[in-house]
């Protein structure tokens, strides 16, 4: 189940990202709709932080705790899942320090 989670939690980062970047490219700064297009993409990027910091967490204790044998499918949605709590760590160390 929790990769299950940590799958659609990327997947939801990543349309977090591409909202983003669609927004950046294609809106004018001076238009009151830019503030507002960052705004929607912030929802699927909190969905995406509650779906796979947590199922990570978890996963990555049970995996080192029970050591199962994993098929490669898994140990990439892992690795993928880790890189993505990386990201939303140091981001909240930025947003903490600066």
């Amino acid at each position: 189940m929790a990769l299950f989670y940590i799958s659609l939690g990327a997947v939801f980062f990543l349309i977090a990202i591409a909202w983003f970047g669609f927004v950046a490219l294609y809106s004018q700064v001076e238009n009151s709709g830019f503030g507002f297009g960052f705004i929607m993409g912030v929802f699927p990027a909190l969905l995406s932080m509650l779906l796979i910091v947590p199922s990570t967490l978890y996963r990555t204790v049970f995996v080192f705790t029970q050591k199962p044998k994993q098929t490669m499918k898994a140990k990439v949605t892992l690795v993928i899942g880790l890189l993505i709590t990386l990201l939303y760590s140091g981001a909240i160390i930025k947003l903490a320090f600066t």
